[in-house]
This record gives structure tokens, sequence and C-alpha cells, in this order.
């Protein structure tokens, strides 16, 4: 019996050793040929996740047929995921025109810098992984035969009748040339145009970058977060959509050459240091000097608990008419605001046009939330504040862990004169759903009818902790229709607003649909708790769907407006 049970132990230790010793993999993620986001480490509770090195050639070449219906086989069997990985810098048109000659529809990611390829240590066309996903660890290493051998090995059921006989797709994979990056010619620059303005001393980035002897230390955090695409924030599907304005996006040649720079060691070899001679405007605001700073009334937060909305009216005593061109808060506690929605409150005897707001606490003109950014009103356009207005604001605040006050200020810029244009706003959401416990991907949509003439200007998608993805599809009245807008990650933590390039006109009668999902599995490591449904409602631990617009409608002028305020008023006093 004691020699058993030493021998047991001993086979276990053994077995423990062999795992340890596996090959370990970086987490990464990549958007596949139809532009769905996966990652890695999100299918730890999978059995296995196979790697097959693919390209659009192999996929497309009827003799490799008895190769993928052997990875179809692969993909029935227990709880395994398959991926083919484009390794081969192949456009993703081309891919995706490749797959509609495969019977399964195997996801392929798209390695556009080959950097993932390269860290998996992948050369030939066939290379295949086996991982075990909850580790990060490879399993096994080889082509196919050799990994349904090991399969079979393990005891998989059924897959020793796979095998059948041998099938092997190869070639090189054709890897691009590295070019050694000076840090301050090359990494200083890329990093000051996308990274800086939130990664520096009192702004929302949790470091600084303010050296290189930051960047060094924290160099392998980059790598992973780019790797793994959380950073830059806000990031979209360039494949498809408006050209977007105000979204830092790094190339496919500057993610390379990071990211070589970083495995090279990070080394600076300049004599200079860039980032360290930068300087800042010493303004809380982004925008510069408002012409009217208002303070808001300083707010204590509780160390824990689940904090109500709290509506706080803010006078702007304002003895004359204003167009109002922008506004920008300044957070007082970044950790514990969550969320300003700015109403207009309108005085007695001044009562809304028929295009105001219908909420019941005024007209929205603007708000903050984490990431997101000033409200501008762009193209000579702007909003009307009436004399003897206010705000009402609706302020929504989570724990830090520690009792806190904030004091966050609000600027306002005025136009001179009256500007050219006013502009709206919109919304394509949903209000009635339910997301059932455990679902991953529980799909919603919903539609704003353009009914008059306008232009879009801005993108605006929302929902709390369990969004995982959104696009905007405009639906014109003549039956075509165009995707405008793809964030296939949904990342609750930065609220932008996604301002197009160019205005984009929508004739009467077109539909803006937002269609998504919600994760509210325990796959999705921001789930406040995955084992009850979800509806809809205000706080946080419950889920919103909403695809906010702005808008801009032909033929709404400020004279337009004043003209039909003044009406509505006359109506009111003859009422009276």
């Amino acid at each position: 019996m004691i020699l058993r049970i030493t021998l047991t132990i001993a086979l276990s230790l053994t077995s423990l050793l062999s795992f340890a010793l596996q090959e370990r993999v970086n987490d990464f993620a990549l958007l596949d040929a139809s532009g769905k986001f996966h990652q890695l480490s999100y299918y730890g509770d999978h059995d296995s996740v196979l790697i097959v090195a693919q390209d659009s050639r192999t996929i497309e070449d009827p003799k490799n047929e008895p190769y993928f219906n052997k990875l179809a086989k692969l993909v029935e069997k227990d709880k395994r995921k398959v991926f083919l990985l484009n390794s081969s810098r192949d456009s993703r048109e081309r891919t995706v025109k490749a797959l509609k000659e495969l019977t399964y529809p195997f996801p392929v990611l798209m390695d556009e810098t080959q950097l993932v390829s390269k860290a998996l240590g992948l050369s030939k066309i066939g290379d295949m992984l086996l991982i075990e996903p909850d580790y990060l660890k490879i399993v096994e290493r080889g082509s196919i035969d050799s990994i349904l051998q090991a399969l079979s090995d393990q005891g998989v059921s059924n897959t020793a009748s796979i095998m059948g006989s041998p099938t092997q797709v190869a070639g090189e994979i054709d890897f691009y040339e590295e070019t050694p990056a000076s840090y301050a010619e090359d990494i200083a620059p890329l990093l000051e145009k996308n990274c800086v303005a939130c990664h520096r001393d009192g702004a929302i980035g949790p470091w600084s970058m303010s050296s290189y002897e930051m960047i060094r230390g924290w160099a392998p955090m980059i790598k992973e977060v780019v790797m793994t695409k959380r950073m830059p924030p806000g990031q979209i599907d360039e494949h498809v959509g408006k050209k977007i304005h105000n979204v830092s996006v790094l190339s496919v040649e500057e993610r390379r050459m990071l990211i070589d720079w970083i495995d090279g060691g990070a080394i600076n070899n300049d004599d200079i240091d860039p980032l360290a001679r930068l300087e800042f405007a010493d303004s809380e605001f982004t925008l510069g000097e408002p012409d009217l700073v208002l303070d808001i009334p300083p707010q204590k937060i509780p160390a824990t608990g689940v904090i109500d909305y709290r509506y706080v009216p803010v006078n702007l005593n304002l003895d004359r008419d204003v167009w109002l061109q922008a506004m920008e808060f300044a957070p007082g506690d970044r950790q514990v605001l969550h969320h300003i929605i700015a109403y207009e409150t309108k005085p007695a005897g001044k009562s809304k046009s028929k295009r105001g707001d219908s909420s019941g606490q005024g007209e929205n003109i603007g708000g903050f939330a984490p990431g997101r950014q000033p409200d501008v009103f762009h193209d000579n356009s702007g909003k009307l504040i009436t004399a003897g207005s206010n705000l009402l604001l609706q302020m929504h605040y989570t724990t830090s862990g520690r009792e806190t006050t904030d004091a966050t200020k609000i600027g306002l810029f005025f136009h001179d004169k009256p500007p050219k244009h006013i502009m709206s706003g919109g919304v394509a959401g949903q209000t009635r759903f339910m997301v059932p416990p455990g679902a991953k991907e529980h799909k919603l949509s919903g539609t704003k009818l353009v009914e008059r003439d306008a232009y879009l200007y801005e993108l605006m998608p929302h929902m709390h902790f369990r969004g995982k993805y959104m696009s905007y599809t405009a639906e014109y009245p003549d039956g075509t229709s165009e995707t405008l807008l793809s964030v296939p990650k949904y990342d609750f933590n930065w609220q932008f607003k996604y301002q197009l390039e160019e205005p984009l006109f929508l004739p009467a009668g077109t539909k803006i649909i937002a269609k998504g999902a919600m994760d509210n599995s325990n796959r999705n490591p921001g789930n406040p708790n995955p084992n009850k449904p979800v509806f809809y409602g205000l706080q946080t631990m419950h889920e919103m769907f909403f695809g906010f617009l702005t808008l801009r409608y032909v033929g709404d002028t400020p004279e337009g407006l004043l003209a039909e305020t003044n009406l509505s008023d006359q109506g009111d006093s003859a009422g009276r």
C-alpha cells in the first residue's frame, strides 16, 4: 500500500513538473476575417485551443479539403476551439472570399502585424499549436497528425479515427524584416502622438510617460496592453465604416516597431529624451480658457455601497441668451465620478420648442463619462441657452473603497454671435430586454428613424459592464445600406464619442440601426454577477443599450428656432 501511494505521488509530481515545464504563451487578441474580436484567455473554459497557421492560398486550394475535414472533426470533439491564423499578410477581403470555399466556417484570425505568429514560434503554413487555455500552456506543437496523435495518447475519444492517412500543407511564412527603431526619433514621437495625452501628470492615465526610464520600466505592460488590444483605448474595426477623426490608432508598422523595440530590450541609444522635455499647458480644460467656469457643489462620496443618482442644480446667472459652442467637465475625483448628464432647465414662461427634449428634466446639452471627449459643436453650430436658464446635473458615482469628496468644474464656451446651424441628438437603442444568466453573446438592436434630412457628426455606443460589441448601420430610403462604425470590443471604462472625419448626409427616411451584444458570462471579468439575469436600469449593476447620435437637421437655424420659440410662448400666453 505504501509503495502504491509513493508511486502515485511520484507520478503526480512528475506530471506536475512536466506541465510546469511546458512552454507558456502570452495572451493576445486579434480580429477575425468577419471583424469579430477574439482574445486567447477568453477561451479558458475550453478543454483546449488549436491554432493553425494558414493563408488564403492554402484555404482556396481544393486538394487541401481532406486536411480541413480533419480540422472540422476536431472541432466536433469535446470542448475545443479551432482557429486558423492568417500569418501571411493576406488582405481580409481575400480571406473572406477564400473561406467561402470551405464547408466548415472556421474563424480566421487576421495577424496583420505577424507579431502573434512570431511570438508563437510559427514558421510554416500548417504549423499547429495545441494550447491549454486556462494556463496559456502549449501542450503540443507540430502538424495536424502529430496533434491528433498527442490527443489520442491523452485518451481523447475518437481522435485516432480522425487520423487516417497523413495530410500536410506546407510553405514558409514570409515574415517582415525588422528595422531597428530609435527611441528619440521613432518611439517617443509615437507615444507622444497616441498615449501621452492620457499618460501624464493629472490626466486619466494611471502612470505618466514622463521619461525614458518610465517607458523602460513599464515596457512589459505596454507590450501586453498593445498585444491584447486594450490600448490605445476605443479601438475600432478599421476595415469597415466611415473614417473616424478622434481615435488614436497604431498602424501595422507602428505596432511592429513598438513591440520589436520592447522585445529588443527597450534600449535608448540616443543622447536626448523627448518625453522628458514635453511641457503642457497648466489648465484644467483641454479646450483652453472657458468663457464661464462653474463650480459644482462638492459631493461627499462614501467608501462603499451603491449610490443613487444625484440631481444637482447649478445656477448659470445669465442675463442674456447665449449660444453654446462647447462644454467640458474637469472631474474632481476620476475614481468615483462615473458620469454626468447636463440638462438645461428654462425659466418660467420660456417653454421649450417642439424640438426640445421630453425627458421632463430639460434639454440634454452635454455630459461627461470616462474617456469621453468634450462636447464641441462643429461646422459653426451650437445650442441656445436662454437668459434665466440653469443647469440640472444628473450625477452618478461609484464607490472606490475610500471616502472622498468630488469637486468637479464645468467649462462653458460661447459663440460671439449666433452660429449658422443648430446641433441636435438622437438615439438608436433598446430598453426592454433580459440578458439570461451565463449568456456569452446576447444580441440586441435598436433603430432611429431620421425623419428629416440631416447630417451625422458623431456616434457614441453606450452599455455597462456586460457590453460586448456594437456597430452602426445606415439603411437609406433607396434600399442601400452601409456600415458606419464597428466597435468589436466595447470597454465600459472608455465612453468614446466617435467623430466622423466628414459629416454624413442622411436623407429623410434613413434608418440608423445599432446592433450589439451583452456578455453575462463568467468569462467577462467585469461582470458583477453572471448567475443572475440582467434588465435595463440606471445603475451599473443593470444594463443599457444605447447608440447615441449627434445630428444636424437641414434647415434648423437660430432664426427658425427663435421664431418657433416665440410662437410657442405666445401660444402659452394666450392659453393662460
